[in-house]
């Protein structure tokens, strides 16, 4: 009977039309932190699901459903973290801290009712008010300003993060918006002040690709919130201590460490100097009693140093779950080559060197002052990434920053377009930052003790 009334307070929260099927990533900002020297990406994600999924979650866990009973709006958390086995533990295990809190500036208002936290990770589910309005095309999403220790009021940094934007037709049913943080440079405080923005985005269709001299989307500030949140106690992650070195595709690298943690785990590897490429990605998995379980996470995948001598590769897991035997698997790498990093562009003669295997420069398209660039990669079927640094040159040495960068995929090709200044000399330095995947033939497996 409890059953009954269950699935009929669901169906009647919840309705999805079918197509709203998919996943949609937006990347919207890069960070490059000179003080810290670490590069981190900020991305927005708007992720909707079909009911059933949420049903399937309440009816095979009795602690899920103990809390989507108590608390309706769990029903939208759930939405999230069934795409994150990590999360999606950590809720079913009653890991998930309810803070109750409400911030205004002036008439607006905006709530933040549940967080998950450990030392390394947070995750903030903030929710609109009922009858914040949205209109067809328009998004809302949250930025932080400001994060301070809540102790001593200091400026915390060494973190990145991942925000969601909510959708006009979203906002019907959920109006909520979640957030990620890694602090990968330090701890999570127990205690924080955080101050975000609230901001309602309108977007415009325009026949031109190149954005950078059009207002897209259109900005309209909310409201700036602050919240005051103690956190409960961490738990405590579960460590594996490695050191052992692999030779993949010519490349030397060392596995050095492994700490789960209750919102996903953390691998840690070190690189050779002597290596010919840079790693700039390192695609892993955990297989559980022989099955892939658990992968490559939403949001911050990783994060690694300037010298890129050190990198954090971040999946998902489950810290709560007792498996008889696991293993570590390493999947595929992506590789850059050292000399092969920076590459000249000669806007007049529409080349480009040295000649990268698998990209080519497809189009030059001169706009007074500026150059329209479409660069081809041959990607897997799956990825859309940046491809350069956020900064260029030209050939005498002046530094640019480049204020718009998109891509798209079609089948096992990525197109890449961004928008330089046109020197005199003709010519840009552009610095590639990441490459495309490339899967092990045969990937290499590590026993994890069983603790």
């Amino acid at each position: 009977m409890e059953d009954k009334n269950m699935n009929n307070l669901i169906e009647e929260s919840f309705e999805y039309p079918e197509e709203l099927s998919h996943v949609e990533r937006r990347l919207e900002m890069r960070i490059l932190k000179e003080k810290r020297k670490k590069r981190a990406l900020v991305s927005f994600i708007s992720s909707v699901a079909a009911a059933a999924m949420f049903i399937v979650l309440v009816n095979t866990s009795t602690a899920f459903a103990g809390i989507v009973a108590e608390i309706p709006l769990i029903g939208s958390i759930a939405e999230y973290v069934k795409f994150d086995s990590s999360l999606k533990s950590a809720i079913e295990n009653d890991y998930i801290q309810q803070t109750n809190l409400i911030a205004y500036d002036g008439s607006e208002k905006l709530m933040l009712p549940y967080v998950i936290a450990d030392e390394k990770n947070l995750v903030l589910f903030f929710k609109l008010p009922d009858d914040f309005e949205l209109t067809e095309g328009q998004w809302a999403g949250i930025s932080l300003t400001s994060m301070e220790n809540g102790s001593s009021g200091k400026k915390i940094e060494g973190f990145g993060y991942s925000s969601s934007n909510i959708s006009w037709e979203e906002n019907k049913s959920k109006g909520l918006i979640m957030q990620q943080y890694n602090f990968s440079e330090g701890f999570l405080p127990h205690s924080i002040k955080i101050n975000v923005s609230l901001k309602r985005k309108t977007y415009q269709e325009f026949e031109n690709q190149f954005l950078e001299d059009e207002k897209y989307p259109l900005m309209e500030d909310v409201g700036n919130f602050s919240f005051n949140i103690e956190f409960n106690e961490f738990a405590k992650p579960i460590e594996y201590e490695f050191n052992q070195e692999h030779i993949i595709m010519g490349q030397k690298i060392t596995l050095k460490e492994m700490k789960v943690y209750p919102t996903g785990t953390e691998v840690s590897f070190e690189f050779s100097e002597e290596n010919s490429a840079w790693i700039k990605g390192l695609d892993l998995a955990v297989e559980s009693e022989g099955t892939q379980m658990y992968s490559g996470r939403n949001g911050i995948t990783s994060t690694y140093d300037e010298t890129n001598s050190h990198m954090n590769v971040y999946i998902q897991s489950d810290y709560f779950a007792e498996p008889k035997e696991q293993n570590l698997i390493i999947k595929g790498i992506r590789l850059l080559e050292k000399d092969k990093e920076f590459i000249t562009v000669d806007l007049e003669k529409g080349i480009i060197s040295p000649e990268i295997e698998g990209m080519r420069l497809s189009k030059v398209s001169r706009r007074g002052e500026k150059a329209d660039l479409t660069f081809s990669t041959n990607v897997s079927d799956d990825e859309c990434f940046g491809v350069f640094a956020p900064n260029y040159k030209d050939s005498e040495g002046k530094s640019y920053e480049i204020k718009s960068e998109g891509s798209s995929r079609r089948d096992s090709e990525m197109e890449t377009y961004l928008t330089v200044e046109y020197p005199e000399s003709g010519v840009v330095i552009l610095q590639r930052s990441l490459t495309p995947k490339i899967f092990l033939k045969e990937p290499i497996k590590i026993p994890l003790p069983i603790k």
